[in-house]
């Protein structure tokens, strides 16, 4: 069996406007690379890398595939306020979930569990 790894790549117009948002909403931190950008890393070093892609082309439509970052129903209240105040906004609460947009539109779920 061999072992795999896998980055997110996030295509972006603006990757600075997207980076503070992503950084607080998965708990990461900033890395530069060897060829000077910044990618976003778990500071445990036990999940995905995540890095940003400038795009000419705005995002269009819903997303077929988004992250539902898990949290405590304690946290989600607050981390969702932190994203809003970083461009995020709340485009639904449900009694497990709050699903978020980026200041570009991309989706995430802050899922209670």
């Amino acid at each position: 069996m061999t072992s795999r790894n896998f980055e997110i790549c996030i295509d972006a117009n603006n990757p600075e406007l997207l980076r503070p948002f992503w950084r607080a909403a998965l708990g990461y931190v900033d890395e530069q690379t060897h060829e000077g950008a910044h990618d976003l890393v778990d500071p445990q070093g036990n999940r995905p890398t995540v890095w940003f892609q400038t795009v000419p082309e705005t995002k269009t439509s819903k997303n077929r595939f988004h992250l539902d970052i898990r949290v405590t129903p304690e946290e989600r209240d607050r981390i969702a306020a932190e994203l809003v105040t970083l461009g995020g906004t709340v485009v639904a609460v449900h009694a497990r979930f709050t699903t978020l947009t980026d200041p570009e539109g991309n989706e995430l779920c802050l899922a209670a569990h």
